[in-house]
């Protein structure tokens, strides 16, 4: 009985510090997007809203996100200008071919400007979760946009994340 109970603590203990060993890393993505834009007026200024298709590519990465790997994503994105600026937020969705996987994230920003020629910002993403090999990955990502035109844009990524 007591060897049973011996080797129930020593699994006990490899399985709780298996869990230590959660993987991270980090990854720059490179993403191009195009966006269609409606907005209406309100009190206080305005609200736009519009759908985003980006495809990216990782231009650096290391643990599972790594350099070549290619992604397609959708975000909806919401633009509220009032009085004291502006308050961007996009939502999005990436599929990640390589992995069969999806990645979940959230975009902030309160500075910069939206959709017109020579725009740009910078803001944070948060990555909330993922599917397949990518379920229970969270992390952030430091981003710079820049408006090609008004319905094109480059943003730049440089994430870092664990699963």
């Amino acid at each position: 009985m007591r060897s049973v109970l011996n080797w129930f603590v020593l699994g006990f203990g490899l399985l709780a510090s298996a869990s230590s060993f959660a993987e991270s890393g980090s990854y720059k993505v490179v993403a191009m997007s195009a966006i269609d834009f409606k907005s209406i007026e309100t009190n206080d200024g305005s609200l736009a809203s519009g759908h985003m298709t980006t495809v990216s590519t990782v231009s650096e990465g290391s643990g599972i996100l790594k350099t070549g790997m290619v992604g397609t994503g959708d975000c909806i994105v919401q633009v509220v200008t009032h009085s004291s600026g502006k308050d961007i937020s996009a939502t999005c969705s990436m599929h990640y071919v390589d992995l069969e996987s999806k990645l979940f994230m959230s975009f902030d920003r309160k500075s910069g400007d939206i959709a017109t020629s020579g725009a740009k910002g910078d803001g944070l993403g948060k990555i909330v979760g993922g599917t397949g090999k990518l379920s229970g990955i969270s992390g952030s990502c430091a981003y710079t946009i820049k408006y090609i035109d008004a319905n094109r844009s480059v943003t730049m990524q440089d994430c870092n994340y664990s699963l």
